[in-house]
């Protein structure tokens, strides 16, 4: 009977802390760390289906990105918080949503999250500057895959 009861009592435990664990990763707007603070990106997004950073060029692609919240652009990128269109337009693709997205923070603070789509990811690299929040396109580094990084206040430990 006692063997029952802790096996119980060590389920619940372990399902509160997987819980909360994706609490904390459930979007791309807000993480809290015990080490360093909270990183709040709610106010670099842009919060009617416009982009924070529209059509940033690299090569013969358009970058669009807002954290946060997301929008629109036709005809492939619908509710996303990023996408990729080919200069022409003439076709786009979909390289994350804010939903499907994961922090990660290195023992030193860095933050970076990573996007998913369907058949794309992109890894939006923090840095803490603060000049006017910047975006900068830093390419495909592998087929299907992203690198950028995002420079803002708001990508400071404890700054908004």
């Amino acid at each position: 009977m006692i063997k029952i009861l802790l096996s119980l009592c060590c389920l619940q435990i372990q399902f509160t802390l997987h819980s909360s664990i994706n609490e904390l990763t459930k979007n791309d707007c807000t993480y809290q760390d015990g080490r360093f603070g909270t990183i709040n990106l709610s106010q670099v997004g842009l919060k009617h289906g416009t982009p924070a950073f529209r059509h940033i060029r690299q090569d013969d692609y358009f970058y669009s990105y807002n954290p946060c919240y997301p929008f629109s652009e036709e005809p492939t990128c619908i509710n996303v918080a990023m996408c990729q269109t080919f200069k022409d337009e003439s076709v786009s693709y979909v390289l994350g949503f804010n939903s499907i997205v994961t922090w990660s923070i290195s023992v030193d603070g860095q933050a970076t999250l990573v996007y998913s789509a369907i058949d794309r990811q992109a890894i939006v690299n923090l840095v803490c500057s603060q000049d006017l929040d910047q975006l900068i396109v830093n390419g495909e580094y592998e087929r299907k895959h992203y690198n950028l990084t995002l420079l803002s206040k708001c990508a400071c430990w404890n700054q908004c």
